[in-house]
């Protein structure tokens, strides 16, 4: 979504129609638009014609432009789920993205590497504030669970079993929300999940759309 929404600015920069071909994979196992709604001169596909000139493949952002997320507004459906769950944790939590997995190696290769004792620090700052754990690791998620038994309100997500992916594109994108709308965050370095994150919280007043005003939800 980074590359889509960087590029997306630079399309509107020359005033031109952006399109993207989103080909479902083992990484991401779903179309944009089974989750959010379309955006304004954005034209998705997942075919590619052979005679389609592509002007990038990868997924870094436009050299030029960073990601503006305040055109993304989720589905309904997608809003449900989220409601959902803010109401059982009363709007009133905080949230932390634990990344592991695959993740682990790369972090600490760039000497950014969150380990579980700087997220218990965090998360004690708060005096038993309820937590929404945000990881894609089960493991992780039940050492936390036994620690904060009765502040954790949920259990770890339905396993996904691919070959890269633990969870599936529904609940990362719960994830990501419930992050964005809590009291307050922390997220694991090197990380594009939890930059997001921090790039739709820095923004809450542009996402407004998306029906999640919190602490009021439509």
């Amino acid at each position: 979504m980074r590359v889509m929404f960087s590029y997306y600015e630079y399309a509107k920069s020359i005033n031109t129609q952006l399109h993207v071909i989103w080909v479902k994979t083992d990484y991401c196992n779903g179309h944009f638009l089974d989750y959010f709604e379309p955006v304004p001169n954005v034209h998705i596909t997942s075919n590619i014609d052979s005679n389609t000139r592509i002007h990038y493949t990868g997924c870094s952002t436009h050299p030029d432009f960073q990601p503006n997320y305040s055109s993304l507004t989720l589905l309904p459906h997608m809003k449900g789920l989220i409601k959902n769950r803010m109401a059982i944790l009363e709007r009133n939590y905080i949230s932390v993205h634990i990344r592991r997995t695959d993740h682990i190696e790369l972090a600490k290769n760039a000497n950014a590497y969150t380990n579980d004792i700087d997220f218990i620090n965090f998360i004690d700052k708060f005096n038993h504030k309820n937590i929404y754990i945000a990881t894609d690791n089960e493991t992780t998620y039940a050492i936390f669970k036994h620690k904060y038994t009765s502040l954790i309100k949920f259990d770890y997500h339905k396993s996904v079993h691919t070959s890269v992916r633990h969870t599936s594109l529904d609940d990362a994108i719960v994830d990501i929300y419930m992050c964005v709308f809590s009291d307050d965050f922390m997220g694991s370095g090197w990380s594009s999940f939890t930059d997001l994150i921090l790039n739709l919280r820095n923004h809450k007043e542009s996402i407004c759309t998306l029906g999640l005003i919190h602490p009021a939800i439509d």
